[in-house]
């Protein structure tokens, strides 16, 4: 009798031992924010998913869905952390973070810009999104940041235009050249490419026999540049 009590105390004892401790959301968090604080975001972001997937009523939770984004971030995963504050919006349009959600959409882009001749797709985009953010939150205190990289990238896509148009011209394509200064004229006026677009379209209506065209942009460069008025007035004997 005494052999199988204990028999049956030792089973007891060893369902005990191998029963897994209970989950403590509070100590897997700030474990979490420990990490996030050493910068080891992949060990940070698991223990929020972590949480996420172990307590339902936080699979929503701003704070989570917010901190998840910013590992991404901080790891320079930039197209994931963007999908993940766009998640975060979708959820807490109204949130108090709202608005850095937004801004952080738009830095996604930021940091994905590249040389001058790369796809301006990120650039046009920082536009995009910063301009939402003035527009939904005015007074987010990120409209210093956010007018100033619009210009960033206001005067990138005009440099990625001349420089387009520069390769056309050097192809031979006046017609394509003039084409694309006269967009970057139009769209990007005052940019720090706009001498250099007044030039070369200059030279592409020369090469195209346009005179009155050519003419046109080369007195616009002469008056508004006058570093440049010698090459233009050059030119315009020319024709």
């Amino acid at each position: 009798m005494k052999k199988i009590l204990f028999i049956v105390l030792l089973s007891l004892l060893a369902g005990c031992a191998s029963k897994p401790p209970p989950y403590d959301a509070v100590v897997v968090f700030k474990e979490a924010e420990v990490n996030m604080r050493k910068e080891a975001y992949e060990k940070a972001r698991k223990g929020y998913q972590e949480m996420q997937e172990k307590s339902p009523d936080k699979s929503y939770d701003a704070v989570l869905m917010l901190r998840i984004a910013d590992t991404y971030y901080g790891d320079e995963q930039y197209s994931e952390a963007l999908v993940e504050y766009q998640a975060f919006l979708n959820y807490h349009p109204v949130h108090k973070d709202a608005a850095y959600a937004q801004y952080q959409i738009a830095m996604c882009s930021f940091k994905e810009l590249s040389t001058i001749d790369r796809d301006p797709a990120p650039a046009h985009a920082v536009i995009r999104e910063m301009r939402k953010l003035l527009d939904k939150y005015p007074k987010s205190g990120y409209e210093e940041q956010a007018r100033k990289s619009i210009s960033i990238c206001t005067d990138w896509i005009a440099e990625y235009e001349l420089y387009v148009a520069r390769f056309y011209h050097k192809k031979g394509s006046y017609k394509a050249a003039a084409g694309r200064c006269e967009k970057l004229l139009r769209d990007y006026p005052g940019s720090p490419s706009e001498k250099d677009a007044l030039y070369y379209a200059g030279l592409s209506y020369m090469k195209l026999g346009e005179r009155d065209l050519a003419r046109a942009r080369f007195e616009t460069l002469a008056q508004k540049y006058p570093t440049m008025k010698q090459s233009a007035l050059s030119h315009i004997h020319k024709l």
